[in-house]
This record gives structure tokens, sequence and C-alpha cells, in this order.
């Protein structure tokens, strides 16, 4: 008896039907919920990729979906970032998905396009080849867009792969933007309080990585004035700034000098974003219309040991932006041999 027949020995009772319904979302929670609890780990529940499929067959006029004529590289989790070029036998049908999507879940057809450019491509080119991948749609939640292998994949749209990529917004990470308003809240204070040049206004939701270093400092200068709790004891002002900072220090593991603090406040947001899309592990994939596309390998170890990651860091509107081609890239020379290697 394998595991899933004891599984379902075990637990079908439990289901109305005797069985879990996929369609019934009351059932599919529990099934979430009971593997979790018969196998101790965290399980993902993918959807299905019809609603893939139904936009690919209609977007080609087709009833069945042709596969690509070619084998495309796949790095793997935790493998490293490379570059694929969509082959000429496979342009046309990438050509003609590559702005295709489908509307957003609980919508009809003909509202807002529920995925970017390039997502219903890609998962063609894969799913539907000689590639030894899966391609799952991840939709839901904090997924990725897509699952290769059970690996996530974040897809994007930006016309070249170097220079700054958009992560999207941060507002939801609540302690993140509470750092981020205690550190410059702090810095603007002490300036005007120094009677100095107060210079360019930077806030919490429009900065470059580099502006966190004087403001940092301004943070880990107010820390060292002598007797600042005793003054905390006295004065509510100071009370509440002491209160912020030891929150700063506990956050950021009690950072040594500026940089440093503002590398860890990078590498933090950074990795909030990353870790849940795609994953550490995960790639990103940047999509161009004439098929090159370059799949990053997100490897946090390697963001935090960058030197370069403030420069190759920003916030713009509230939403982050990296540079991956800086944090994760290889040299474009070396992708191209690699991934012309593993398609042969």
């Amino acid at each position: 008896m394998n595991i899933f027949d004891k599984f379902f020995k075990r637990y079908a009772w439990k289901f109305p039907k005797g069985y879990p319904d996929m369609n019934d979302p009351k059932d599919k929670a529990m099934l979430l919920s009971l593997f979790e609890e018969y196998t101790g780990e965290k399980q993902v529940l993918k959807e299905n990729s019809e609603v893939y499929d139904v936009t690919i067959k209609k977007a080609l006029g087709v009833e069945e979906i042709p596969r690509s004529k070619n084998k495309y590289a796949w790095g793997g989790k935790g493998g490293n970032s490379f570059l694929i070029q969509v082959k000429g036998e496979d342009r046309d049908i990438w050509d003609k998905l590559y702005n295709v999507a489908p509307p957003k879940k609980g919508e009809e057809e003909g509202e807002t396009k529920g995925v970017g450019n390039g997502e219903i491509a890609l998962y063609w080119l894969y799913n539907y080849s000689n590639s030894g991948v899966s391609v799952d749609e991840g939709r839901s939640g904090d997924d990725p867009d897509l699952f290769f292998n059970g690996v996530g994949v974040e897809v994007k749209a930006y016309n070249s792969h170097k220079g700054k990529i958009g992560l999207g917004r941060f507002g939801a990470d609540k302690e993140n933007l509470s750092l981020l308003s205690i550190v410059f809240g702090i810095n603007a204070l002490s300036k005007a309080l120094g009677g100095g040049d107060i210079g360019r206004t930077v806030n919490p939701t429009n900065f470059k990585g580099e502006d966190l270093v004087p403001a940092f400092k301004q943070v880990l200068e107010l820390e060292k004035i002598e007797d600042l709790d005793g003054l905390a004891a006295k004065y509510e002002i100071f009370k509440t700034i002491k209160s912020n900072i030891d929150f700063v220090n506990q956050q950021l593991d009690t950072p040594d000098d500026e940089r440093e603090a503002a590398k860890a406040m990078a590498l933090k947001m950074v990795s909030s974003k990353l870790s849940r899309k795609p994953g550490d592990g995960g790639y990103l994939a940047n999509v161009l219309k004439d098929g090159d596309v370059y799949f990053f390998a997100i490897n946090l170890k390697k963001a935090s040991d960058s030197e370069a990651l403030l420069s190759d860091f920003a916030v713009k509107q509230s939403a982050i932006y990296v540079n991956f081609d800086k944090l994760f890239g290889w040299c474009v020379i070396v992708d191209v041999i690699f991934a012309r290697i593993k398609s042969l």
C-alpha cells in the first residue's frame, strides 16, 4: 500500500463525497491541511493550466496545441543564470503568443489581462516541447507566475536585460515600511535640529539605495548620544527615539556602520519579495519579444555578498527595482555559450 492509499484510507471519511472534490474550495483547503498534517511539510497546491491551454488554442485558432520543434535549456532549482534564444522554427508561434493573455480570474473575456507579456509564450515554449519541463501556472496568492518542474519562475517583459527590473510594491511588508519610516524620519529630524542644509528630500516610497547610507549615519550618530538611556527615561521624545533605534537594531542585527546598515536594509527588502516570488533557488525570466529570454537564478546569498547591492537597488512609487544583471547574472557571452551547449 503506497503513501497515497494510506492517506486516503485514513482521511477519506472527512470529505462529504468520500473523496476530495477538487472543484470544491472547502475540499481543496481540507486536503492541503491534511497533507501538511500527514507529512509535516508545507504543501503547495497548484491549479491546473486549462485556462492557459484554452487561451493558446483560441489565439492560434487550433483544436490541438502544436509542439515547439526544439529543446530549450532549463537550469533546475538552485541552478545558474542562463540565456536562451527562441529558434527560427518556433518564432511564428512565439510571436503570435507573446502579447496573448487570459483575463483575470473571475473576469469575462475582453477584460483586463490576467498576466503580462511573454508568460503564455514561455509556458507554451517549454510545456509543449521535448525540453523535459512540465509547466504549471501559479496565479494564486503569493505564487510566482509559473512553476517549471515545481520551481518558481517569475516572468517579466522589460525591453532589456540590463538596468533595473521592478519587483512590485512592498506596501504589504509592514515591517520594512516601518523600518524605512523610522530611518528616514530620524534622518530628517536630525538634520532639522542640527540647523544644517536639509538637502534633497527622501522618503520610504522614493529613494535610491545609496540614499540609505547618510540616513543610517544619522541614526547611528543619534544612538551614540551620551546618556541616551537617561534622556529616554526623562523625556518622552527621547524615549520614542530610543525605542525606534532599538527596533532598527533588532531587525537588522545591530549593524556597526552606516553602509553595513544600508546594505542590510536593502537586502531585507529584496529578500522579502524574492523569497516569496519566485523563491530562493527559483528564477526571474525576462522575456523579450524577439525570443531572447534571460533566466536570472535567484541566489539571496549571492545578493548579500554583492558589494554593488546599493547601487543596484532603488524604490520608486513604493515599488522595488533591482538590477538583476548585476546581482544575479553572468556575462552575457558566457550565458549564450552555456545555453547553446545545453540545447544540443
